[in-house]
This record gives structure tokens, sequence and C-alpha cells, in this order.
């Protein structure tokens, strides 16, 4: 592996050396002869109007491009913000260049030619960074997920979470409106990336920062997509139809509708290769987003079947419709596990040996709306119902073994039949009112959820407990019915006045009233009857929760050029009531609590293109009446809980830092982010194990728990005539310092994670594509007062994905291979693994139909094996994940935009 890393480096080296060995330089001013900042600079190609370099003038007004010799026609332009463009044509450019002032007029232009060109690759708008999408090198018939794989400081891990330089992402939007939904899924897997404009990336609003205008404080990013505007009066349209291997199949259909502000999107998909959604055969997946760790690291293997309508519009010029939506969804996922857990206990060992099997089958609706009507220029009214149906069947069974120092100390088998119903509605309700006065506010929100979940359980089991002098044999055969019923109803009242041009204070109200309702009835087989009749008292229950809350709030707000500053604070008066029915015993509890908590931020604009943002936040969590109430829950043999009076409200302080440059003259960005948590009365298990392996839990407070995480990564890009080489290095260290009890007895853990990185991305144009990558993860902890004194594991991935373009990129060859390797795993599960898809596709008829054949893990070795290594155990884990199969895919599509077939 290391040779492989040290090639690779070697190569890349290389190959950066031998380019960009001329340099056009120059200066540009505007029409008072004064320097201007921040233009755009940037050389392309006269024949197809690609960009050979760009850069951004500095602060006098200076530029420099290094590029390699460029031996055909290419124009030098120069764009400005309230300026007239300027372009200079060269039939080539063999030395290096120092051009006379460049002077841009408010009327005239000096040597201006009609090119159409491309947009700078980055553009830093305030708050905003911007990429050109048309800048992206990505595979063919990709969607608009892969366009951000290839942005740098983007990450996006197995389960689907994206970061953006270190902050999560928890909004996507096209052309700044939901589509079907904030998440933004549904868009990520369909929505071609040929057709966006560009990305631009924001710190995420709340609505009331949306409809008032403030300036955003969330830690968390939305990612909008912008739709070219050539492109945004049409259709797109996709049909895929595949059969392979091992009964495997896929089919999906997307169809979408273009005309200025109306939008109407149409999809459709089956198939049991593990799909999430509607993808549509992107050539990048080679499998459809499948298996372990070379597609999403989907566990188990699902058949899905899904069609969904979306539809936005102008209705007119006060009414914005912006996402009217609804899908259904059939999914059957057949999951299968096997697990091997160590728990060090104080004086022994725990081992627990378990295999899981469950077949679970789902069908759902979603309904979605949001609609903006705006009665005058200064009030906004945003109203967004959601409605969630659900009906669920699974059946799962599971056998464990647990030994305690070699001695088998108890054993389990059990088999679960359960139907279950979910609905779930939520309309929400906001108003926005701006006055005459600039920065002067009013905001108010209605948000209203009702849910209810209903299922009944058909248990059998059986579990043995050796224990001296007798063994204890415990045997199941009961059905269980539950409701659980939740309404919370929150109303929300703001007024914002200005201090001054740039302080604001605003002023809150919060109320918030939680009812919550759970019934659990359980009754036991009866032989005589054949009738499931017996009520079991003891695992029986009810309770009725209900929490009254009253928070006055007080934010205030500086916002300047370079920098904003804000802090706010809200007192928490809360009224809760509980009252419960356990083991035929009745429990009432009573509290009342003024807890404060408060965030504060800042937030620097060091330069045009790096940002410094600094956050804090307070909170207290109350505990749940579950952790408090001393009843005794025996549902699970294996684990008896019970609640502590005694616990106090918890405290959390979290502090983090973020900060990041994106500098498009040297087309060099990186970002660093750092966040440190403290936590005072967390809330803990308490538990002890007696001779049989049987877990008792109750839970006690503990103070000085913490995280520290650090992080950054890097980008660099290199252009010289047909080539692009990135290079994206990245680190991030963890650390954990943990309180806690085992067996009774309290322990201090110390956990570190290191997961350097490397990756680079090599392309010349239409010919072929390299993008490599190593990762490694290194875990290491240790203890105090613990059986083991540490425990360490180093885990390492190689990944390549290889593309080869021929026929002028009508054929395609596509490689994607993955080794992974774990040095510290159990007896019993692989230690390392090859995983390699291919495909090769052939694009005719107007590139309008593709064939492609592909294979999925062509060695038969996907697998899915995690180590984890927590506080108290360490567990070693294998999934059922898909495996080997060959596909023949047929995929149609049609785009029509302005009049034009694409």
């Amino acid at each position: 592996m290391k040779k492989i890393l040290w090639l690779l480096v070697f190569s890349f080296s290389f190959l950066i050396l031998n380019g960009q060995n001329l340099t056009v330089n120059g200066k540009v001013s505007n029409f008072e002869s004064k320097p201007v900042e921040s233009a755009t600079v940037y050389i392309i190609k006269q024949k197809d109007s690609s960009i050979v370099k760009s850069t951004k003038t500095d602060s006098d007004g200076n530029f420099s491009l290094k590029i390699n010799e460029l031996n055909e026609p290419s124009i030098l332009k120069v764009d400005a913000a309230k300026l007239i463009s300027y372009s200079k044509s060269f039939d080539k450019i063999n030395q290096s260049l120092h051009l006379d002032e460049i002077k841009l007029d408010k009327d005239k232009i000096s040597d201006i030619e009609e090119v159409v060109i491309t947009v700078s690759p980055v553009k830093i708008k305030k708050d905003t960074i911007e990429f050109n999408a048309n800048a992206i090198k990505v595979r063919p018939d990709s969607n608009i997920q892969e366009l951000l794989k290839n942005i740098d400081g983007v990450e996006i891990d197995s389960d689907g979470k994206i970061m953006v330089n270190g902050k999560e992402v928890d909004q996507i939007m096209i052309n700044g409106k939901p589509f079907f939904d904030t998440t933004g899924k549904i868009a990520l897997e369909n929505i071609p990336a040929d057709i966006i404009k560009n990305i631009q990336v924001t710190s995420t609003k709340t609505k009331e920062e949306e409809l008032t205008g403030k300036t955003p404080k969330s830690e968390k990013s939305t990612i909008n997509f912008n739709i070219d505007e050539k492109k945004n009066q049409g259709f797109i349209s996709r049909l895929t139809g595949g059969y392979g291997t091992d009964k495997r199949y896929e089919s999906s259909g997307f169809l979408s509708y273009f005309k200025n502000k109306t939008k109407i999107s149409l999809l459709g998909s089956s198939n049991n290769i593990n799909t999430k959604g509607f993808t549509n055969d992107e050539a990048q997946n080679l499998g459809g987003n499948t298996g372990g760790r070379g597609g999403n690291n989907m566990k188990g293997i699902q058949k899905s079947t899904m069609i969904g309508v979306n539809y936005s519009d102008q209705i007119s010029p006060d009414v914005d419709l912006e996402s009217l939506g609804a899908t259904r969804t059939e999914t059957n996922l057949e999951t299968a596990s096997k697990v091997s857990r160590t728990t060090f206990l104080p004086d022994s060992t725990l081992k627990t040996d378990s295999e899981n099997h469950a077949d679970n089958n789902t069908e759902q609706y979603n309904f979605n709306s949001s609609v903006k009507i705006r009665p005058d220029s200064l009030s906004t009214i945003y109203f967004s119902p959601k409605l969630s149906l659900s009906k669920t069947t699974n059946y799962r069974t599971s056998k464990s073994l647990t030994y305690k120092d070699d001695a088998l100390a108890n054993e389990s088998e059990s088999a679960i039949n359960s139907t279950s119903q979910n609905n779930y509605f939520s309309p929400n309700l906001y108003y926005s009112k701006k006055f005459k006065k600039k920065g002067r506010s009013f905001y108010a929100s209605l948000n209203t959820s009702i849910s209810e979940s209903k299922s009944d359980n058909l248990t059998k089991s059986k579990t043995i407990l050796y224990r001296i002098p007798t063994d204890s044999v415990d045997v199941r055969d009961q059905l269980s019915k539950s409701k659980n019923q939740s309404n919370n109803y929150s109303f929300n009242a703001k007024y914002s006045e200005p201090i001054t041009d740039s302080l604001n204070v605003t002023f809150g109200l919060n109320y918030n009233s939680k009812n919550l309702s759970n019934i659990r009835n359980v009754n036991d087989f009866d032989e005589s009857t054949g009738q499931y009749s017996k009520y079991n008292v003891l695992l029986s229950n009810s309770s009725d929760q209900k929490n009254n809350q009253f928070s006055p709030e007080i934010n205030i707000e500086l916002n300047k050029k370079k920098y904003s500053v804000w802090a706010s604070t809200t007192v928490n008066i809360s009224d809760l009531k509980y009252n419960a029915v356990f083991n035929g015993e009745h429990y009432d509890l009573q509290r009342n609590f003024t807890l404060p908590d408060y965030n504060a931020g800042f937030q620097y604009k060091i330069s045009e293109t790096s940002k410094l943002s600094i956050y804090n936040s307070a909170s207290f969590t109350v505990p749940t009446p579950e952790n408090v109430i001393p009843y005794r829950d025996e549902s699970n043999p294996l684990i008896t809980y019970e609640g502590n009076p005694d616990l106090k409200n918890s405290w959390s302080n979290r502090t983090s830092v973020y900060f990041n440059n994106f500098n498009t003259k040297t087309s060099f960005n990186y970002n660093i982010n750092l966040s440190f948590t403290y936590n005072n009365n967390d809330i803990t298990n308490f538990s002890f194990y007696d001779e049989s392996g049987k877990q008792f839990v109750t839970y006690r407070n503990i103070s000085g728990n913490k995280t520290v995480t650090l992080g950054g990564s890097l980008g660099k890009t290199y252009k010289w005539s047909d080539n692009k080489l990135t290079i994206r290095p990245k680190a991030n260290l963890n650390y954990r310092y943990t309180k806690g009890f085992v067996d009774g007895q309290q322990f201090i853990g110390n956990s570190y994670t290191f997961t350097p990185g490397i990756s680079f991305i090599y392309d010349k144009k239409d010919k072929i594509n390299v993008k490599p990558s190593y990762n490694v993860n290194y875990s290491f902890s240790n203890y105090e007062n613990y059986r083991v004194s540490s425990i360490k594991n180093i885990y390492q991935t190689f990944r390549l994905e290889l593309t080869n373009y021929f026929l002028k990129t009508n054929l395609l060859f596509e490689n994607d291979f993955e080794y992974n390797t774990s040095s510290n795993i159990s007896p019993g599960f692989k230690r390392d693994f090859y995983f390699w898809n291919t495909s090769i596709g052939y694009t005719f008829y107007k590139k309008q139909l593709t064939a492609r054949v592909r294979v999925y893990d062509v060695l038969n070795q996907n697998q899915s094996v995690r180590r984890t290594i927590s506080a108290s155990y360490v567990e070693d884990r294998e999934d059922l994940i898909l495996k080997r199969y060959l596909m023949f895919s047929l995929t149609f599509k049609l785009n029509k935009f302005g009049g034009r077939k694409m």
C-alpha cells in the first residue's frame, strides 16, 4: 500500500513540474485610472471556450497567469462588476507576455470581441461561495451528487451525510426552492449534472432569517443548484431498463418539464439492487449505488418501487408555489448480521456472539407543499404542510451466546413478527412583516406536529440464564399491542428594532405545548383457550405526559461590512406533569424548571476569499420521565432497566471555530475546523452484571465528559494544455474523554481517532479521468481503572476510479476499485478484501441511447465488516450485502431546451 501511494505522489509531482512555464501578467484599472481589485481575468480557447487558466486582480489591480505553451487561437478576458468587459485575441502564446495597462470604461470597450465563454470556476459573493458547474468534470449522465463529490471542501460519507468546509449540509435546493423536500435526496439522485449552471454554498437560514433578511447564524450549510437559464425552458426525460444475473433488475423513468417559473417532475423506479430512490443508471455507480463501501454502505438486500410527482410555479406576482409533491414508496429489505461483542468488566470479560435476520416490508406515502404569499410589499406569509402515512410488517429472528471468561453464561433465541402503522401531519405557518424603517421587523410562526403510531408484536423467545445453584429459563409467547400519540404545538413571535444602521435588538416570546400518550398491553398465550388472553401486568404499561414551556428571549446583533457579532439568551420556564402505570403501580411526577440557555457567534471576513466563524452555545437538558421514574422494565429478558429519581438536569457547552479560504487566483483553497464540547451532569448508564451475564441498568449523573475535534482539508488545482490535476489532502483528529461505569465501578477512557487521507483527480479532456484516494483510520483508546489498559485498530482504504473515453467520447470504459484492510479484528471475520466494479457503455443515435454492460463486484469479495471501539466494549460486525452480478441495461434520454434537442 505504501508503494502504491508513493508511486501516485511521484507521478503527479512529475506532471506538475512539467507544466505552467509561461507567464501572462498586466494591470487592470477603471475609467478614472484607479486599480480594479478582484476583477476576474482568464484565458480561454477560441475553439470551445474552455478555460485554460483564471485568476483575480490584487488590491493594486495586478494579475499574473501561469500557463503552458498554447499553440492555438485563444482569448484573454477581463470581467469586473459595473464595468464593461475586455477581451484580446492571440493566435498563439509561446512566450511570456507583459500586457499594457488594461482600462475598463463605462461606455466603450477596447478590442472587444463577441465571444461565448465559460465563467470563472469559483466566485465569492458576500457569504456565498459559487462554483461554476461547467468547470467540474464528471462522467456522462452523472447526477448533481457527482458534482458535489468533485468540489474542494465537500465530503460525502457512506451514509450520504454531506459536509462542506467542516459544516454539515442540511438543505438542498434547486433554483432556490425545495425539490420534493429540503433534504434534497431525490434531487441529488435525479437532476442531471449537465443542466446545472452553478452551485452555491451558504449558511443555512432559519425561516425567520429567510423572510426578514437577517444574517444567517447557523453552523450548518445549504447547497443550491441553479439550472442554466438556457436550459430552464424545455424538458428532460430519461428511461432506463436493465436485467442481469441472479434475477437482478432495474427500471427507472424521469421526466421534468421547465418553463420559466413552472416546473413539473415525474419520477418512477423499481429495482432489487439496493438503489435508494430514483437513480437513473448513472455510470458512476456501476451498480446503482450498491453494496459495501464501494457504494453507499447499505446493509442488506433491498427491493424497492417508487413513484413521485413534484410541481412548482409562480401562480401570480404575489403567490409563489415553491413545492407541491407526493411520493409513494414500497420496499422489501432483507438483512442479516453476525456480531461479536466483548465487554470488559472489572474482574471478568463477557463475550457475546449473535446472529440476526430480518425481513422488512414498508409502504409509505408522503405529501408536502410550501407556498409563499406576499399580501403587500412588506409582508410575507409562508405555509408549509406535510403529511406522511406508512405501514410496515417485520419478521426478525435472533440467536445469541454469551460467555463469561470462556464459560457459557446465557443463551437466547427469539422470533418476532410485527405490524405497525405510522401517521404524521405537520402544518406550519409563518408570517413576516418589514417596516419602512430599515431593520425593523415582526415575525411570527405557528408550528404543529401530530403523530400516531400503532403496532402489534407477536414474540416467541427462550432465554436460559446459567446461574448457581439453579439455572433460570425465561420462555415467552405473547402478543403486545402498542399505541403512541404525540401532539406538539409551538407559537413564536419576535420583534426586531434597529438601534443604529448596524446594531439591532430582537425581543422574542415562544410558547410550546407537548402532549404524549403511550399505551402498551401485553397478553400471554393461554393454552386452554388457544388465544393470547392472559394479561401480563409486569410488561404492560401506560403513560401520559404534558409539558408546557414558556420562553422569553432577547437577541442582540451587530452587522458590519467586515464582521458580524450576535448573542442571545433564552429562559425556559417549564411545567411537566407525568402520570404512568408500570407493573400495576401508579406513578405521578410533577416538576417545574426555570433553565437558561444562550448562544453567541462571531463572523469575520478576513478578505474577499476568506472568512472566520466562531460559535458558542450552552443549554440544559431535562431527564426524561422514563429516566427518573423508579419502575423496573423487564421487557428484554437479558436487560432490566430502572429509573433514578435523583437525576439532575444535564448541561452542555459547545464551542466551534471554522476558517475557510478560496483563493481563486492561485486555484488553492483550504479549511480548518475546531470544536470543543464539555458536559456537566451527563446522564449515563450505571450497570452491573450477575453471574449469568444478565445486565441491570439504572442511570447516574457524571461530569467532565468532553470531546475535541480538529479537522481540515486542502485543495490545489493545476492546469496545462488539455490537462487538469487536483490534489486534496485532508485530516481529522478526534479526542474523547469519557467517564463511565462498568459493573458498578467508575472508569476513565481516553479515545483518539486520527483519519488522514489524500485524493487526486487527473483529467485529460475527452481521453481519461483518474481519481485515486487513500485514507487511514487510526483508533486508539486507553483506560484507567479498567480491565484492559488500551485498544487500537488501523483501518485503511485505497480507492481508484478510472474512466477512459473512446470514439469521440461515445464509448466509455469505467473501472472502480477498492481495497480495505483492518489491523485488528476478531477470528471469523475477514480482515481485508478487494472490491471491483467495471462497466462498458456505448452511446449512439445522436447520443440519445446508451447501451451498457456492467459487472458489480467482479471478484465476488464485497463485504461489510467493521470494528467499533466504544468506552465499554469492542464490537466486530458483518452484515449481509449485495454480491456479484452482471447486468445489461439500455437508457434512452431526450432533453429539449429552448427548442433545441440535446
